[in-house]
């Protein structure tokens, strides 16, 4: 049995920026996966949302994630054997999330 994850991750950026800077960030999720044993397989940006894959312990993670306005929204369905991992990913995927959307005010 599958078990869904939604996270949905506030910004203040607008959804032009943000899908920039999310857009811009694919390298260094993809370099972070691999400190976790996972591999990004599938990248597929369609307008302001991403379908994307993650291959980990042998299962494939197929999930998207959705820029609006204000506020990014990523949803998975995690097989059951990464389900115990769910908690886990939620709190890493907020932290980088909000890192990397992070408003910077620009510099004088």
């Amino acid at each position: 049995m599958k078990r869904p994850v939604t996270i949905t991750i506030s910004h203040a950026l607008g959804r032009e920026a943000a899908r920039a800077r999310l857009q811009g960030g694919v390298d260094r999720i993809r370099s972070r996966l691999g400190d976790f044993r996972m591999q990004l397989v599938e990248e597929d940006w369609q307008g302001d949302t991403l379908h994307f894959g993650v291959a980990a312990l042998g299962q494939t993670v197929n999930g998207k994630l959705e820029v609006e306005d204000a506020l990014v929204r990523l949803e998975v369905m995690l097989p059951w054997m990464l389900a115990i991992f769910a908690e886990k990913l939620r709190l890493g995927v907020e932290k980088q999330g909000q890192i990397l959307l992070e408003h910077k005010p620009a510099k004088a």
